[in-house]
């Protein structure tokens, strides 16, 4: 009997090459993927890859499975959803895991809800950010992922997920009150006036991080980051201490004292909020319910 995540690795070799490249996706380490590969290849009794310089090349054999394997998933999904329709009582546990502006304001409205109108299904909440939670939705070890991206750095399609629009999240540029720029009209304040100044940006590798960056060179300034958060509260405190800007998303919530929202000329970086799940999970009874309430709440 073939392992289903074990196929999900090989699926994912064959769009990436090499082990360190799955590995890489997968948030696994390259000793982990090939451990798991020559499991697949004891199972099959097969060879499934063969060296190609640095590169692993799929056999015959290889590329006959993997051929397949979309098609198998996608009806291994299909049919777990189906045989938990027949029973119309939603319940059970989904795994679920966001990004961290999303687990911090709208899971636990959410979660209340769920609570009182299916008290029989249960949520297992992780924060991640889109670079680990897909690859883990993907592998079967969660069962929806809360995400966003962003204009500038579009996450690319995967027919082995589909997505569920949440809502629109515009930024905002996050200043001291006593600021030159805080009360200004809207796009009416020159970013470049401001990319200079000390910058409280995510974590590196991070979309919070990324946003900061972006804004800055694309008009030419590299930032100055002194403080680096990805909780939008901590972003605002130090704000509000007058300890540098920052770009926070409408989800972040109104300002608190000591801080005001500026609209730069131009825009910032559009961000888009939405849920991932594998192909045909969304039909699964509890699935759609934490979807239904989560699209209610945005």
């Amino acid at each position: 009997m073939l392992d289903v995540r074990r196929l999900r690795v090989l699926r994912e070799l064959a769009a990436r090459g090499t082990i360190a490249a799955t590995a890489d996706a997968l948030g696994y380490t390259p000793p982990a993927v090939s451990q798991q590969l020559a499991a697949l290849e004891r199972e099959a009794g097969v060879a499934l890859l063969e060296r190609n310089g640095r590169r692993r090349r799929l056999t015959p054999a290889g590329e006959e499975l993997v051929s397949r394997t979309e098609a198998v998933l996608n009806a291994l999904e299909a049919a777990e959803a189906a045989v938990e329709r027949v029973s119309t009582q939603v319940a059970g546990t989904v795994r679920l895991a966001a990004i961290n502006s999303i687990h911090n304001r709208l899971l636990p409205t959410a979660l209340g809800e769920l609570a009182q109108r299916h008290p029989d299904l249960r949520l297992s909440t992780r924060e991640l950010e889109p670079s680990e939670s897909l690859p883990a939705l993907k592998l079967g070890e969660l069962d929806l992922a809360l995400a966003a991206e962003y204009d500038f750095a579009p996450i690319e399609a995967d027919r082995a997920l589909e997505r569920h629009v949440l809502a629109d999240d515009p930024n905002r540029l996050a200043v001291p009150a006593g600021h030159p720029a805080a009360g200004a009209p809207p796009g009416r304040v020159p970013i470049e006036e401001i990319a200079g100044e000390h910058w409280i940006a995510g974590r590196e590798g991070t979309f919070c991080h990324a946003t900061v960056v972006h804004t800055c060179r694309r008009v030419g300034i590299e930032p100055l980051i002194a403080h680096r958060t990805n909780d939008f509260d901590v972003s605002y405190a130090l704000v509000a201490a007058g300890a540098g800007v920052a770009i926070v998303p409408t989800l972040a919530g109104p300002p608190p004292p000591g801080v005001a929202l500026v609209e730069p000329v131009g825009g910032l970086p559009r961000r888009r909020l939405f849920a991932a799940v594998r192909s045909g999970a969304a039909d699964r009874p509890a699935v759609a319910a934490v979807l239904s309430t989560l699209g209610a709440a945005t």
